[in-house]
């Protein structure tokens, strides 16, 4: 029975190791980990186990305070069943996909993973995948810099459920302003990663942008629990849609025919139907919410749609491209400016 709970002891060891400096394990950590899977040990025992592990495994420590062991660099993991090779095919075209949105540090550890399976595909029918498949992103801009430090705080504040202290620079503010909250989620948005937090004192949860973030310090002092009624995707919809709670239109656009089926591949709202199909205009009508983010997919067709309705929405539009007109027009001739032809998909 000892044998048989050292195994599953040092086995769990080696399944909570990471690759790289920021995957770096302490035997606090380890010891923590093992305690909520119900294993009780010392740390005594730990590190027992990581330096027998370190003879067969290509697991090391460095000489940080305390120590931090992680997988050695550039080394395969361990993988019980192996990897086939559609799981890698998937593996690597969702990494393809999520690199340009994710911040840096968070694909850190995805290296080995990726590298695992690309040799499994070495070994199948598939080892030639990249010649037949190309992933593209219509990003314009970049994911903000996050400091990987700042990320590893607040990913270890959530794991083990303690407050975190740090500095936050808001938009327009000079000076920063210090913050000590219980971290309760994070959310990532087009490449922006946001952390919700219970702050002492505030009725509802405060929202902050993780790389306006600076000198995030893990605090021993445990966190305010997120109640069970609390839904995450509920409060960051409501806070990062650019939408007032409840509100809903109907919405009626003309979209020029070469790029209608935009529409309808991707509809844009509840209930969406096509009224009229001309032999330059289609028109469509659907249930969508009022928001920013609405108009901003509205004038990114240039001259391809125009709103019909609401007539509220109409004026906002038509305030908006009288200004952006006065922006452009220069003291010369003026001549009916050359609208870039819109794009054959968005998906």
């Amino acid at each position: 029975m000892r044998e048989e709970a050292q195994f599953f002891r040092r086995f769990q060891i080696l399944q909570h190791l990471s690759s790289g400096p920021h995957g770096r394990r302490s035997v606090v950590q380890l010891l923590r980990i093992l305690s909520q899977q119900g294993i009780e040990t010392t740390r005594r025992t730990i590190e027992r186990d990581l330096v027998w592990l370190s003879r067969f495994f290509p697991v090391s420590c460095d000489e940080s305070r305390p120590r931090g062991w992680s997988w050695k660099a550039n080394q395969g993991s361990v993988q019980i069943p192996r990897m086939d090779s559609l799981t890698a095919l998937a593996l690597l075209l969702a990494y393809e996909t999520l690199r340009p949105i994710f911040p840096p540090a968070l694909l850190e550890n995805w290296e080995r993973y990726q590298r695992d399976a690309e040799r499994a595909l070495a070994e199948s029918s598939l080892r030639d995948w990249r010649r037949h498949v190309a992933v593209l992103s219509s990003s314009v801009q970049s994911p903000p810099r996050l400091p990987d430090w700042t990320l590893s705080q607040i990913l270890e504040a959530l794991e083990s459920r303690c407050q975190l202290a740090f500095t936050y620079h808001a938009q327009g503010q000079r000076d920063g302003k210090g913050h000590r909250v219980s971290p309760w989620g994070v959310v990532l948005q087009d490449g922006s990663l946001y952390m919700v937090a219970y702050h002492p004192g505030r009725e509802v949860p405060l929202l902050f942008a993780c790389h306006r973030m600076s000198k995030a310090r893990l605090q021993k002092e445990p966190a305010q629990e997120m109640p069970a009624d609390f839904s995450l995707l509920t409060f960051a919809r409501t806070n990062l849609s650019f939408a007032e709670s409840g509100s809903h239109i109907t919405l009626r656009v003309q979209v020029k025919r070469e790029i209608a089926h935009l529409l309808e591949e991707r509809p844009i709202g509840a209930h969406q139907r096509i009224e009229s199909r001309g032999r330059t205009w289609v028109r469509f009508r659907a249930e969508v919410e009022d928001s920013d983010a609405l108009r901003w997919w509205i004038l990114s067709f240039g001259t391809g749609l125009k709103v019909l309705g609401p007539a509220n929405l109409v004026k906002s539009l038509r305030e908006t491209t009288a200004t952006m007109a006065k922006y452009y027009a220069g003291r010369g001739r003026y001549t009916q400016p050359n609208m870039p032809a819109p794009m054959t998909d968005r998906s």
